[in-house]
């Protein structure tokens, strides 16, 4: 799945994949799939071939695998595959909501333009 098969309008939502009965999640097709250039840097996932965006519809995109993870672990779903990359513009350029993980505070916003977790100091 890339952006050109992607169906303008048919995504996913956190909420949507979180209030899934577990007998519907292990119905669903979970994915993480690589976006961007950089090789390795930044995730999206899908679910049935939907992308999963935020409540105001933004793509959802996690920098590192480890965010994606750790995201897909806080909802219990244990079940997913690697996607193929996404065909996706470089994060930072579209309207996307990042994600990264921080080791004390959990899944924090990322400024995808200086690729920083937004920690407090």
């Amino acid at each position: 799945m890339d952006a050109a098969t992607a169906i303008p309008g048919k995504v996913a939502t956190w909420l949507e994949l979180a209030v899934a009965p577990d007998w519907r999640r292990q119905q669903c097709r979970i994915r993480v799939h690589m976006v961007g250039p950089r090789e390795g840097a930044c995730y999206a996932i899908s679910m049935d071939g939907r992308w999963l965006c935020a409540g105001s519809g933004e793509l959802t995109v996690f920098r590192g695998l480890s965010a994606a993870l750790h995201f897909l672990k806080l909802l219990r779903i244990e079940d997913f595959e690697p996607g193929e990359p996404a065909g996706m513009p470089a994060v930072g350029t579209g309207r996307h909501y990042c994600m990264c993980a921080d080791k004390k505070k959990g899944l924090l916003p990322c400024d995808c333009n200086s690729r920083r977790c937004a920690t407090t100091h």
